[in-house]
């Protein structure tokens, strides 16, 4: 019994030793094996994030880059249970009011490469956040920082507090919201929920969209312009504010009101056979409508 007590004690010492000795260098990997389809749960503080596919491979790759910093600066946790594994690495707090200054340019990178259909939640708390050829539940959130996903499909949930969003031929349903900044969707969608607080929204649904539950975008400030395929049915329900509608789709009109010398309008009809409901509402600012 002493020489197991001798022996986990030692490795437990060994371990913690390479886990210190990783983090005082630039540079950090590790490779985590997958039976079946994995759940990521990755956070990262004052890093990038990328996250890309190995499509049908059984492995999780993590690599941490460091330029003209050390990671001794940073708590790194990591762990497995199964198929499941989660990673965070936050930068450590500060103390006495010391200001760091560099004359040389800084950053440091998270790359993951996981199999392509997984479940996955990612969050960044200062850095941009990238995301491509992934399928599945997929959960994604930024502090501050651009985010731009491409090439994904499935349930797709996107948030950020502070920085543009820009989705690349996803297809599936999207949540989406934005507090302060930019939201560019090109895509193939089944349903979308899209709320930006202050900032453009840019639509694109391509050819093989359904939209086969009611769907909405909303912007509180910021010009909305959406291009939809010309195959395409749904019910459309638009309205401004404070800013006007300029729709040149094939509309069959159930409704139009005008407020004479005021800047409310709205518009109601039918886009080819019809189909869900599809709300659009922009508080201030302008909403444009055509056909791709």
């Amino acid at each position: 019994m002493k020489f197991l007590t001798q022996t986990a004690s030692l490795a437990a010492v060994t371990l913690a030793a390479l886990t210190a000795s990783a983090q005082t260098d630039n540079h950090w990997d590790k490779t985590y094996t997958v039976s079946a389809r994995p759940t990521l749960v990755l956070a990262t503080g004052d890093s990038n994030l990328n996250i890309t596919s190995c499509g049908a491979c059984q492995t999780v790759k993590i690599h941490v880059a460091a330029t003209n910093r050390k990671l001794s600066d940073y708590n790194l946790v990591e762990d497995q249970s199964g198929n499941t594994i989660r990673f965070s690495l936050k930068e450590k707090g500060r103390l006495g009011g010391h200001v760091h200054i560099s004359w040389h340019s800084e950053s440091v990178t998270v790359q993951v490469e996981t199999p392509a259909s997984l479940t996955l939640h990612a969050e960044t708390a200062d850095g941009n956040l990238n995301a491509s050829g992934l399928n599945g539940a997929i959960s994604l959130h930024s502090a501050d920082g651009n985010q731009t996903i491409a090439d994904v499909t499935g349930t797709l949930r996107v948030e950020s507090s502070d920085g543009g969003v820009d989705l690349r031929n996803i297809a599936g349903t999207l949540d989406a919201h934005t507090s302060d900044g930019n939201l560019n969707i090109s895509g193939k969608l089944d349903s979308l929920n899209v709320r930006t607080s202050d900032g453009k929204v840019d639509l694109e649904l391509v050819s093989g969209s359904t939209l086969k539950a009611d769907s909405n975008l909303h912007s509180s400030d910021g010009t909305v312009t959406i291009r939809l395929a010309k195959d395409l049915s749904a019910n459309l329900d638009v309205s401004t504010s404070d800013g006007r509608i300029d729709c040149n789709l094939p509309l069959t009109l159930d409704g139009f009101h005008s407020n004479d010398g005021g800047s409310e309008h709205s518009v109601k009809g039918k886009l080819n056979a019809g189909g869900a409901l599809f709300t659009i509402h922009t508080s201030d600012g302008s909403v444009r409508l055509s056909s791709l």
